[in-house]
């Protein structure tokens, strides 16, 4: 039971970080501090940020879920797996890479990152949610990186309609450079795969995994005046459909490429 708490602490914690990114040159005092208290409310300096619910799913104060940790390990609102939450509350990611530990035993935990720097503090009864801070940190960041993660995104899709997989490769690879939030999602991974891959038919498959995640981001963020159409091609994937964001309504269609550039439908449009 008192593990079970514990990962609920940093779970919680990483989602309520993750609504507000912290400036890296930022002081201690206009860093963010989050705390989670005995009752799984998560707060800034006061503001109540969200919750953690007795089943380990993590709120926030609009009764959004963030995601949610089962059996040790963490997860985003879709299913998606973001790492694993271990003794003393610390995390790592799904690549292995320590991101957070916990360290004391009362009402006031310190959640630090590697290097010792404070991120927040924790009630000893959820020390295992602090993994949050890291899984949704960035996760929420990515509005103020939308720009340059669209910008990447659309060089992706331009190679792909042009049917030219190694400029789609180097497109992924170089979003992967640009360091954006997605960098700190498991959207990483759709990348990387998708960079390593040479195979057409492959990199449309990653870019059609890629393009879903970021659909299902970009409809709960503000996109700062800017419009997005989320466009739909029947015949892609072999018959089975698949789905794209674009910055136009004049359909490219980055799955059939030059065979039928202009095959599908705007089926929803972002604001």
């Amino acid at each position: 039971m008192k593990k079970h708490i514990i990962m609920s602490l940093v779970f919680l914690t990483g989602i309520l970080l993750a609504s507000q990114s912290v400036s890296a040159q930022a002081s201690d005092k206009t860093k963010r501090q989050l705390y989670i208290n005995a009752q799984g409310e998560v707060s800034d300096r006061g503001m109540k940020l969200g919750y953690i619910s007795k089943e380990d799913i993590i709120f926030n104060n609009k009764g959004k879920k963030l995601g949610f940790i089962k059996n040790g390990k963490v997860y985003d609102a879709e299913g998606n797996s973001m790492g694993k939450a271990k003794k003393e509350g610390r995390y790592y990611n799904d690549s292995g890479e320590f991101v957070l530990y916990v360290e004391g035993n009362d009402e006031k935990c310190k959640i630090l990152d590697p290097k010792g720097h404070s991120l927040g503090y924790i009630h000893k009864n959820y020390k295992l949610h602090a993994c949050a801070v890291h899984c949704f940190f960035k996760e929420n960041k990515i509005e103020e990186d939308t720009d340059a993660i669209l910008a990447g995104y659309m060089n992706i899709e331009n190679a792909l309609v042009d049917d030219n997989s190694g400029s789609a490769s180097e497109a992924a690879a170089q979003l992967l450079n640009d360091a954006t939030a997605l960098n700190e999602t498991h959207m990483k991974k759709t990348l990387e795969e998708l960079s390593k891959a040479s195979d057409l038919n492959e990199q449309r498959e990653h870019f059609a995994t890629l393009s879903k995640e970021l659909y299902t981001i970009f409809k709960e963020i503000s996109l700062g005046g800017e419009t997005l159409y989320w466009n739909h091609c029947p015949m892609a994937m072999e018959g089975k459909g698949a789905n794209w964001l674009s910055l136009s309504e004049k359909i490219n269609n980055p799955y059939m490429g030059q065979r039928m550039p202009s095959c599908g439908s705007v089926k929803e449009t972002l604001k």
